[in-house]
């Protein structure tokens, strides 16, 4: 039995709302026991692993805003495109703060398995933001 598009859509609109309030405490409870997630090719096993990698990019990109411009849901899956805006103001990939402003694009998947994320992959243009922050 398929879930209804709301029951699916809830734990992604929860993890951009974690996002645009700072606060990765917000995923306790979204992402199931045996998440798994990928970034770029970068596998990130586990909620508390999630955790550090989230935090450690808000701390790069404490006002980060994130806009999802298109969904698209087929039974537990759900694709976004987005377009997210934020100021440089902490180190990333070993770049220092530049307090300039930026924009970032990408796609993210996501699983659904009841009301929790069990797993996400995303791939978005590191490459284009990292040309926006370098001096």
């Amino acid at each position: 039995m398929t879930e209804p598009r709301e029951v699916t859509l809830a734990p992604v609109h929860r993890f951009y709302e974690m996002y645009d309030t700072h606060d990765p405490g917000l995923l306790d409870g979204l992402l199931a026991p045996e998440y798994v997630g990928e970034v770029n090719g970068r596998r990130v096993v586990g909620p508390e692993a999630a955790k550090g990698v989230i935090g450690a990019f808000l701390a790069a990109f404490p006002d980060v805003r994130y806009g999802v411009e298109e969904t698209l849901v087929e039974g537990h899956r759900v694709l976004t495109r987005w377009r997210a805006v934020a100021t440089h103001l902490g180190p990333f990939e070993g770049v220092p703060l530049s307090a300039r402003q930026v924009t970032m694009t990408g796609m993210t998947l996501f699983h659904i398995a009841g009301e929790r994320i069990a797993a996400l992959w995303t791939v978005w243009d590191v490459h284009g933001l990292l040309e926006q922050v370098r001096p």
